[in-house]
């Protein structure tokens, strides 16, 4: 079948919820605005500052903040500080970090003189998962670390008495990711069936965290996720100019490319195995919040991203090609607690 592409951003069929309005704009342009509207009646009124006092409530620290070393959490921390407020900083070590990503985490932290933690994961077992998922022929299997993060920030979180946790997630550059792309990272019981097909065992050894665990540490503990940037004009080029010319942060250029293997699941995995060119998502994003010309985006996406090759150990063999839905899953428990939350947020 032939391709199609909005004629607003780069968004095609590979999206399989895309749809076309008469003007040939997709649904994801459409949502982008909307949102965009309202977050710009709200996130971006003058008496954003709120957000400040809100958070000046800690009494060691002020809030959590994870840092990859990429231009979005960096961003970040240089707002906290820039505003006095006081975060736990600390980063998480899969085995996969470029070496260039955790200088620039180091650059920041001292320059601002910011307490910082680094975990350590089990690498065995966490990379044993990472090739269960690789096995698995499923599209998302950046599943691991997004789940590992999730559970290890609610905790600190909770251990730390904090209630707000910083986010470099943003409308401006991350507006647009379709959900075919892949299935949700919190599902503990699809995390754990994965690896106890492939490997026969049962999942111990790294943080992770159950629907009820997370619904305890949202409603009864009260942590909320603030993503920062969107009480902002984020701007990507303008911020990397900012972290290079005050902390002398140095540029990976693609986004997410601080994490080695994020690097091989979006260029390899999903462009050449899935067919999904996830600088689509992205470029949409930058076109809709105004960095990015469709022209320049279409301009890139001749050329195919990079292709990297992983050391051997973590397997590249694929049993066939397969959908999350092959595998168990509380998806539908998942839905409806999102949908129970989004009523309670209304009101």
């Amino acid at each position: 079948m032939e391709n199609r592409i909005c004629t607003r951003c780069v968004m095609d069929l590979s999206a399989k919820e895309i749809t076309f309005n008469e003007k040939g704009i997709c649904n994801f342009c459409i949502q982008y605005q909307e949102t965009e509207l309202k977050r710009r009646a709200e996130a971006l009124h003058p008496g954003r500052t709120w957000i400040y006092y809100n958070l000046k409530k800690g009494k060691k620290y002020d809030c959590l903040l994870g840092l990859s070393g990429g231009v979005d959490s960096s961003t970040c921390l240089h707002y906290l500080a820039e505003n006095d407020i006081h975060p736990l900083a600390f980063s998480v070590d899969n085995g996969w970090n470029d070496p260039k990503a955790d200088e620039n985490i180091m650059r920041l932290v001292e320059t601002l003189k910011v307490p910082f933690q680094r975990i350590v994961l089990n690498l065995p077992v966490f990379k044993e998962l990472q090739k269960a998922f690789i096995l698995s022929g499923t599209r998302n299997i950046e599943i691991p670390t997004d789940h590992v993060l999730l559970a290890l920030t609610y905790k600190m979180a909770a251990e730390n008495g904090l209630k707000y946790i910083i986010s470099g997630g943003n409308h401006a550059t991350e507006g647009i990711m379709p959900e075919s792309y892949g299935y949700q990272p919190r599902d503990l019981r699809h995390i754990r069936a994965i690896y106890k097909k492939f490997t026969g065992k049962n999942l111990r050894g790294i943080p992770t965290i159950s629907l009820w665990k997370y619904l305890y540490y949202r409603f009864i503990k009260g942590i909320k996720i603030i993503n920062l940037l969107d009480f902002y004009e984020y701007n990507r080029e303008k911020s990397k100019k900012l972290l290079i010319d005050k902390y002398g942060w140095e540029d990976y250029y693609a986004k997410h490319e601080e994490s080695i293997f994020t690097k091989w699941f979006q260029n390899v995995w999903l462009y050449q195995v899935h067919k999904i060119d996830k600088r689509r998502p992205h470029y949409s994003s930058m076109i809709n919040s105004g960095q990015m010309t469709r022209e320049e985006a279409l301009k890139k996406l001749e050329t195919p991203p990079e292709s990297i090759k992983l050391p051997m150990d973590i397997g590249v063999e694929v049993v066939s090609i397969k959908s999350y839905k092959d595998y168990p899953t509380n998806e539908w428990l998942w839905n409806l607690a999102s949908r129970i939350y989004g009523i309670i947020k209304t009101r």
